[in-house]
């Protein structure tokens, strides 16, 4: 098992104890990594409260480590738009984290590759598909929420969350 797999396990963890409490939006792990030590956790807290990676910064400020050149992993693709909270993409780039890792794209069409963009576009290396199955797997109730529509190689879907 590599690394990125065993981080990337954690943060699903993570999200399978807040099932049920993160209203429409999808129910996020995240664990943010520096000199391979766990620097901060967090997880994705009621509609209009803070997501999975804020509550990690959250948890990393209280124990006192800067986050500069960090890796965070998260399940799902960071958001990237303003809704009841600022976007993820913000503050991932304004942390100074050097690589995220993500489990799966936000199947939301107001992010869906677009977090992506935004962090690659900050210079931050950002691999995705680690552990993809087991996201899905622990997240599917949320994934079904989406109506999903493959007419191109491009999925679409219904649904909108934050």
């Amino acid at each position: 098992m590599t690394n990125d797999e065993k981080f990337m396990l954690h943060a699903i963890e993570l999200g399978k104890q807040v099932k049920g409490h993160t209203g429409d939006n999808p129910y996020v792990g995240c664990v943010i990594v520096g000199a391979e030590m766990i620097l901060g956790i967090g997880a994705t807290q009621p509609p209009g409260k803070p997501h999975a990676e804020i509550r990690a910064f959250m948890d990393a400020t209280k124990r006192g480590h800067s986050l500069i050149g960090a890796t965070l992993y998260t399940t799902v693709e960071p958001c990237s738009f303003f809704g009841r909270t600022p976007p993820c993409t913000s503050a991932i780039i304004d942390q100074q984290i050097k690589r995220v890792v993500i489990g799966i794209r936000d199947p939301n069409p107001r992010v869906n590759g677009q977090g992506i963009r935004l962090l690659e576009d900050a210079g931050i290396e950002v691999t995705e598909g680690i552990c993809s199955t087991a996201v899905r797997d622990y997240l599917i109730d949320w994934l079904d929420t989406y109506s999903c529509s493959s007419t191109s190689s491009i999925e679409t879907f219904d649904a909108v969350s934050d």
